[in-house]
């Protein structure tokens, strides 16, 4: 029988990743910032960029985020962190300490570790760099990743500056000033090569680093521009009210919903 894993994460901590561009915000971006950079429209710079109007827009709703993890891979990534961190410090240095459910941030920018040379001592969901200091004493950050077999051994043969999750290494190093290491470990026990590892400093990611810097300028310049776009209507409702009124509707025809 096929393993269903399943896992919840804060709700707290998604609804705090809507504050910042994260890696994964970055990567979307990319392909129509690099469009844009390349366009000769003469007044590309009065333009809002849809793929940035799309995701100021889901930042901005309040829809009740879901905690459910979206897929059992993902569920079973999520799950076996912890055991690869065990794994990695039974075999090698530094040592690592697991983070989970935290955003760390600097400025619009921010990042959930999985691992990292400090420990998690705080119990909040995002810890800025200036108002917690002591989030600069981390040397080295781990990414894990717990694919399944056919894609766990594509990334230990692949290239080491070819691997997918570089965007979220380099987004550490942008966010923490004193980063010195930024590890991946790829960790699935069944394999036949069961962990492999890749470790990177801010020069190997120069590329990255600044095409992360450069979106988030932009982004906050289309932010701007989709606050000041003319609307003189405003829906009179909530979803969440048009959702309760729905689940009472649907309950008092004997049908019973979760939401």
């Amino acid at each position: 029988m096929a393993r269903r894993w399943i896992y919840n994460v804060s709700a707290d901590w998604l609804e705090a990743r809507k504050s910042y561009l994260t890696a994964t915000d970055i990567a979307g971006l990319l392909p129509a910032w690099k469009r844009y950079l390349k366009s000769k429209d003469p007044k590309k710079d009065e333009k809002i960029i849809p793929e940035f109007a799309a995701l100021w827009a889901s930042k901005c709703s309040t829809v009740e985020v879901d905690t459910e993890a979206p897929s059992s891979a993902a569920a079973r990534g999520h799950i076996m962190e912890p055991w690869a961190i065990e794994s990695w410090n039974a075999q090698a240095d530094p040592k690592m300490h697991h983070w989970d459910d935290c955003v760390i941030h600097n400025g619009i920018l921010g990042f959930s570790p999985d691992a990292m040379t400090i420990a998690q001592l705080d119990s909040r969901c995002e810890l800025g760099v200036k108002e917690y200091p002591w989030l600069r004493n981390a040397d080295e950050i781990m990414e894990i990743k717990c694919y399944e077999n056919a894609n766990h051994m594509k990334a230990v043969i692949e290239d080491r500056m070819e691997h997918k999750e570089l965007m979220q290494v380099a987004m550490a190093f942008c966010v923490l000033p004193n980063l010195k290491k930024a590890r991946i470990l790829w960790f699935n026990p069944d394999a036949p090569i069961s962990m492999h590892t890749e470790v990177y400093d801010a020069d190997d990611l120069h590329d990255q680093c600044r095409w992360i810097t450069e979106i988030a300028e932009e982004y906050i310049k289309q932010r701007d521009k989709c606050r000041k776009i003319p609307h003189n209507l405003k829906a009179q409702c909530t979803e969440k009210e048009v959702w309760d009124a729905y689940v009472r509707e649907m309950s008092n025809n004997g049908f019973t919903l979760k939401g």
